[in-house]
């Protein structure tokens, strides 16, 4: 008769626990006042979040086997993305990219990537993980100082000349904003049997509402939660819009990229987020911002707005003396941008701003403008992507030891090693890449004087297992 008791009250408990979100969840659970004999160490008592930092107990499912309320969580984030299924990360997207290329060439182990150069470091380290080859395509050069769209008659005649490559992965948006025709791309990819990845990171905010834009169009697709949203840094999903990759493959390899203790205080955040844009005009405070900002910053006279079409409007492109501005923003208007170049800054916003925290910025810039007329860049500043010429796979120079070199002697070896801008982390040489004059001399003008080289010549030269 107890364990009938029993039964039917733990029956009760979960059904009414499940009705509630994650975070929702988190927050009665904080309260009930349960003894915590389990990790973490912080006891729901130490640390400013700590009331929600738990593990997998009883009545909060499983990240890595979800079948209750965090099976429930992906389902909604499926719902709003209109993709068939969602996984979640707390590794950032950076698991999510490396799961789905290695999910993608499982099975093909001859075939190989077609990745545009302008990818993410994570991309490559998700080829490299694979194990196999790849080949590299360049997005379109304007004369903005960045890489624009990747055409998709690039894509097309790449996948014609070569009919071993069995996925294709780009960036859109681009750090910058740029965004390329996916939905062409998508046909072009399904028409020759290929796997589209894109790694939309920097793009949650899209496919939300029409002020924003459609989504990216794929196989899979990929965002980070916190860039422009409110969930917590390290926060991502995984979207699944075909059966092209099998969910149990793509659950394998989120197995080995993902942590096997995942933060619940993470998954927290993505469900206040996500219950936060099933709200009636969640993003509307954030669009009229921008707008309103958008008509300040076109009528600067030194520093100029970058527009084209298609550009997602969250970030605003600042064509100048970018480390300059940034500096002065920093010192004078106590404003932080993201990322700041010779030619250009990038200044972000989000779902957090307001009118009065874009009229903040734009009033800043406005002055700074004004009183800074040597802000205003002059010349060519054309972008011109670095050349990669692979010799061998990421993995197969991964499997030789490297030496360094001073930088002027490396011409005609192999690198063993990725050079990459950061921020966004885009390679400009990789693990395999031959070491070009071209490479030398762009390098040398960043002030690097050594670079690391693959020793081919050692016997028996592979790492130690």
């Amino acid at each position: 008769m107890l364990a009938t008791l029993y039964d039917i009250f733990a029956v009760c408990y979960h059904y009414t626990m499940n009705k509630k979100t994650l975070h929702q969840q988190l927050e009665e659970y904080g309260r009930s006042g349960y003894l915590p004999m389990h990790m973490p160490g912080g006891k729901r008592r130490t640390g400013t979040f700590a009331s929600h930092d738990i593990t997998e107990i009883s009545g909060f499912d499983d990240l890595h086997d979800p079948r209750g309320i965090i099976k429930e969580l992906e389902e909604d984030i499926a719902r709003l993305w209109h993709a068939g299924e969602a996984f979640v990360s707390v590794n950032g997207s950076t698991a999510m990219i490396e799961s789905a290329i290695c999910a993608a060439m499982r099975y093909c182990h001859e075939g190989k990537v077609l990745a545009a150069s302008n990818c993410h470091l994570s991309v490559w380290h998700g080829i490299e993980m694979a194990g196999c080859k790849h080949k590299v395509i360049d997005p379109s050069c304007g004369d903005a100082p960045f890489a624009m769209e990747v055409k998709p008659e690039v894509i097309e005649e790449a996948l014609k000349d070569d009919p071993s490559i069995r996925a294709v992965v780009i960036t859109s948006p681009t750090y910058e904003g740029i965004i390329s025709d996916t939905r062409e791309i998508y046909e072009i990819t399904r028409r020759y049997g290929c796997t589209l990845i894109i790694d939309e990171a920097h793009g949650a905010h899209l496919g939300l509402d029409d002020y924003w834009g459609q989504e990216a169009c794929g196989d899979i697709v990929i965002k980070s939660l916190h860039k422009t949203l409110s969930a917590p840094t390290q926060t991502a999903v995984m979207l699944k819009y075909s059966d092209r990759i099998q969910t149990a493959d793509i659950r394998h390899y989120i197995d080995i990229f993902e942590s096997s203790s995942p933060s619940y205080l993470l998954m927290s955040g993505v469900s206040e987020a996500v219950t936060l844009l099933h709200q009636r005009d969640a993003l509307r405070e954030w669009e009229q911002a921008v707008s309103e900002a958008e008509k300040e910053l076109l009528q600067l006279r030194n520093i100029r707005l970058f527009t084209t079409a298609g550009k997602d409007r969250s970030k605003f492109v600042l064509i100048c003396r970018g480390r300059e501005l940034a500096d002065i923003l920093r010192v004078r208007y106590k404003i932080e941008t993201e990322a700041s170049y010779d030619t250009h800054l990038i200044a972000m916003t989000g779902i957090g701003d307001t009118r009065d925290s874009l009229a903040r910025f734009t009033a800043a810039l406005t002055e700074a403008d004004r009183d800074h007329p040597e802000l205003a860049l002059r010349g060519d500043y054309s972008f011109i992507p670095p050349v990669h010429i692979p010799e061998m796979t990421l993995a197969g120079a991964s499997g030789h030891r490297s030496y360094k070199t001073d930088i002027s002697k490396a011409e005609g070896k192999i690198s063993g090693g990725f050079i990459y801008d950061y921020p966004p982390g885009i390679p400009v040489i990789m693990p395999g890449d031959m070491i070009t004059p071209g490479i030398i001399e762009r390098l040398s003008a960043e002030g690097i004087k050594e670079i690391s080289v693959l020793d081919l010549e050692v016997e028996g030269n592979s790492p130690l297992l």
